[in-house]
């Protein structure tokens, strides 16, 4: 292909939009033709494969995977945004639409965003782990279980949140909070005991009065 086609630039580098590379190729491509096909879909990611034929003849692949939380797009979006990618990439590597990268216009451009978003989310999470750390260690150093409780359930969802908080601990603190776990634990399988026990007791006292009534 030798006509370049209209690109946007982002840091210097040319990327073309998926549609102008597929209004190439429907143009250039009479018996041209573009399938997808999903090689794996669940609730939380997709991947979609797509294959351009000419003259019923295989001339190029391209694989696109997108996470629906990877960006605000993607949580309504995600498989629209893979299958666009897909087939981008698979034109591109068919040499249409190609400057500085195979790479299209919207897989860098959300590339750069989805980057954005973790940026900030990162720097969100540094503020949030110097104020928790604060709480958590106040909390162990006056054995205060609601002030523990609070800081735990504000990492709640965020798994690395957490491991950060805790990295601030010093070993004392740390061995604290194991033994505060394997408390927790061992009154919570007492519980259940109990509460199976009871529910036993209610039951063979209802088969009983069952009997009496008989």
């Amino acid at each position: 292909m030798t006509k370049e086609l209209d690109y946007i630039e982002i840091k210097g580098k040319k990327y073309v939009l998926v549609k102008t590379r597929l209004q190439y190729f429907r143009e250039n491509y009479e018996n041209g033709r573009i399938e997808t096909e999903i090689l794996h879909f669940d609730s939380k990611s997709i991947m979609i494969k797509a294959s351009a034929y000419v003259d019923d003849k295989l001339v190029a692949t391209g694989i696109a995977h997108e996470i629906q939380d990877a960006s605000y797009i993607n949580k309504t979006s995600y498989v629209e945004v893979c299958e666009t990618s897909a087939i981008g990439r698979c034109l591109g590597i068919m040499g249409i639409g190609i400057t500085d990268s195979v790479a299209t216009y919207e897989e860098v451009f959300n590339a750069q965003k989805q980057q954005d978003q973790m940026e900030k989310v990162d720097e969100l999470r540094e503020i949030k782990t110097g104020v928790l750390s604060s709480q958590l260690i106040s909390a162990i150093e006056n054995d205060d279980e609601i002030g523990i409780k609070e800081v735990v359930n504000d990492c709640r969802g965020d798994k690395k949140l957490m491991e950060l908080v805790k990295d601030t601990l010093n070993p004392e603190q740390s061995h604290y909070m194991d033994e505060r776990k394997t408390r927790l634990a061992k009154e919570r399988k007492q519980k259940s005991a109990e509460k199976n026990a009871k529910n036993r007791a209610y039951a063979i006292d209802w088969a009983e009065k069952q009997k009496q009534s008989a």
